[in-house]
C-alpha cells in the first residue's frame, strides 16, 4: 500500500473554546509504505514507513510570520497480527526510532519535538479490530478498531534531557456497504473515532498545552479497481475537542491511499 495523508490544522483552541485567531497554523503531509504478509489465514504481519513533511507558520499580531518546517524518514512500526476468531484480529506492534529527531531551524536551533520526522524512542502498539455482518444483508456489516500506544522515552532530548510523547488510546466504530454501479464495486462506510492523548514530558514534568481529547467524523469510499487493486479514500471532521491548555488542531484531514494485493 501507498498512502498520502494531508492534516491541516488551522483551528486554534483553548480547552473546549475556539479562538478567534488567526496566529499559528500547521500542515503536516505524510506518505506512508505500508507492506504486509499473510503466512497463515491466522497469522500475518505488517510494516509501516512514513516520510513526513511539516510545516508550521507562526504571525505574531504586528510581526513578520515565523516558517519552521521539516521533512524526513519517520519511525518504522512492525506489527505481527493474529486471528483469533472469525473476523477478530489482534496484533502487537513495535516502534523503532528511525527518524531524525534533531534536525535544526534556520538559526541553527534544534526545532521542537513534535516537528521532527522520529520520537527517538521505542513504543508499544496494542491493536484489535473485528466486524460483524448484518444477516439481513451481508455486504453490510458494522466494524470496530481499538489501538493503545505506549511511549517510550527519548533519553538523549537536547544532549541530556528526556523526553516522553504522551500515551495514545483510539477507539473507531462503523458501518460499511458495498454497492454495485453497473460492473464497478464500492464499498462507501462512515465511521466515528474518539482519540486520547496524554500530556507529553520532559524530565518527569507534564508540558501544558499537550494532549487533549478529539471525536471525528471520517466517511471514507473503496473502489474496486481490479481484483488485486483498490483505491480508497476519506476525510476527517472534527466535531468534539478537548485540549490541554491551548493548542492548534486539527481543521480537517485527508487520507488518499492505493492497495494492491499479490497472492499466489
Amino acid at each position: 500500500m501507498i498512502g498520502y495523508d494531508l492534516n491541516v490544522m488551522n483551528t486554534l483552541k483553548s480547552g473546549t473554546e475556539t479562538l478567534d485567531e488567526n496566529t499559528r497554523k500547521r500542515t503536516t503531509h505524510t506518505i506512508m509504505a505500508q507492506i504486509g504478509y499473510t503466512f497463515k489465514n491466522w497469522l500475518s504481519v505488517d510494516a509501516f514507513l512514513p516520510y513526513v513533511f511539516q510545516e508550521r507558520i507562526l504571525s505574531p499580531i504586528g510581526q513578520d510570520p515565523n516558517v519552521s518546517s521539516t521533512n524526513g524518514v519517520g519511525d518504522l512500526v512492525i506489527m505481527p497480527k493474529i486471528r483469533f476468531y472469525k473476523s477478530i484480529q489482534t496484533g502487537i506492534g513495535v516502534k523503532f526510532p528511525l527518524g531524525a529527531t534533531e534536525l535544526k531551524n534556520d538559526n541553527g536551533l534544534v526545532l521542537s519535538p513534535d516537528l521532527q520526522p522520529g520520537t527517538g524512542a521505542w513504543d508499544l502498539i496494542f491493536w484489535l479490530n473485528g466486524g460483524q455482518e448484518f444477516s439481513f444483508r451481508q455486504s453490510m456489516s458494522v466494524n470496530g478498531t481499538i489501538s493503545y500506544r505506549a511511549t517510550g522515552s527519548n533519553k538523549t532530548y537536547l544532549g541530556d534531557q528526556t523526553y516522553t510523547f504522551g500515551d495514545e488510546f483510539q477507539i473507531t466504530a462503523g458501518i460499511a456497504d458495498r454497492i454495485l454501479i453497473g460492473n464497478q464495486i464500492f464499498d462507501p462506510s462512515i465511521s466515528f473515532k474518539y482519540r486520547k492523548v496524554k500530556s507529553d514530558n520532559r524530565d518527569d514534568f507534564d508540558l501544558p498545552s499537550t494532549g487533549g481529547e478529539w471525536v471525528f467524523i471520517r466517511p471514507a469510499l473503496i473502489f474496486q479497481a481490479t481484483p488485486s487493486v483498490s483505491v480508497q479514500g476519506n476525510i476527517e471532521l472534527p466535531l468534539y475537542a478537548k485540549l490541554n491548555g491551548t493548542q492548534v488542531t486539527t481543521t480537517y484531514r485527508i487520507n488518499l491511499s492505493v492497495i494492491v494485493s499479490l497472492q499466489n
